[in-house]
């Protein structure tokens, strides 16, 4: 396996740069290691705020790209726009969305989408920026974002902790393919973060913001990229996380997975103001 990643005056790729967890990662890759970036997400304003905003603050250059990544044609055109001109060093995944509620009482758009975001996206762009990574011999690296809702069962997100799960599998095979090789493929597996996706999907109005098991997340980021940094192969940020992970592998899953349900239920009746 190569020595650890250094960013400086690297091209780096952030997807979902426009809010949360993959707006802090774009931040610290910028501002703690000097990283140049390459962001892409949906919303142009949002992403031009943040490349004037570390262009000002951490003297890097940054591109932005405005995509659609549940869209075929939007995942082909960034690759093409993140390596015209410049040699990707390495590509942070963090794009991704939920659907929450009854699995069967989602609109079919919505789940649809979370499938061509999460999953399909995700192994379309492993498979152009790979063969980049491995042409340019930088020692380069991958990083994915999934989710604890992978190894664990979430019901009232099925399809997402479906996407998550897939995710998990897909990068721990990636690095046993690859490890022979000048590439690394990093799986990170975060918990709960406190993003406006809280907000969205009324789980904050449960969980809360300040839930010793919803992490900020400009900590996480910061965790996201030292493992990324350190080549791990999957990496479980926060002691709470690993800990909750340690006792739902000890408990029958079944059991496990109840619990959890519980929670979401209760959490789905207070989005909806029946609780």
């Amino acid at each position: 396996m190569p020595s650890p990643m250094e960013f400086r005056s690297r091209w780096v790729l952030v997807t979902g740069a426009s809010s949360g967890l993959g707006r802090e990662i774009a931040r610290h890759l910028a501002r703690d290691h000097g990283a140049n970036l390459i962001i892409a997400a949906r919303r142009r304003s949002r992403l031009e705020e943040l490349a004037r905003e570390l262009e000002q603050e951490a003297k890097v250059q940054v591109v932005t790209v405005q995509a659609d990544l549940s869209r075929e044609d939007d995942v082909e055109r960034l690759f093409r726009e993140a390596t015209d001109g410049r040699e990707v060093y390495a590509v942070i995944l963090n794009a991704g969305i939920t659907c929450f509620g009854e699995h069967h009482a989602l609109a079919w758009e919505d789940i649809s989408r979370m499938l061509s975001l999460n999953v399909t996206s995700t192994v379309r762009l492993v498979s152009l920026f790979v063969p980049h990574l491995l042409e340019t011999r930088q020692s380069g690296g991958v990083l994915l974002v999934s989710s604890l809702a992978g190894v664990v069962p979430v019901p009232y997100q099925a399809a997402y902790s479906g996407t998550k799960g897939f995710l998990i599998n897909f990068g721990r095979c990636l690095w046993h393919e690859l490890r022979a090789d000048d590439v690394s493929v990093t799986t990170f597996v975060p918990g709960g973060i406190s993003t406006e996706l809280l907000d969205i999907h009324g789980l904050s109005k449960h969980f809360g913001h300040k839930n010793p098991m919803v992490m900020p997340a400009d900590a996480c980021a910061r965790l996201a990229v030292r493992a990324l940094q350190r080549r791990r192969y999957m990496y479980v940020p926060g002691l709470l996380n690993r800990a909750s992970l340690l006792l739902a592998d000890l408990l029958p899953r079944r059991l496990s997975t109840t619990v959890i349900g519980a929670e979401y239920r209760k959490a789905l009746a207070t989005a909806r103001g029946d609780g």
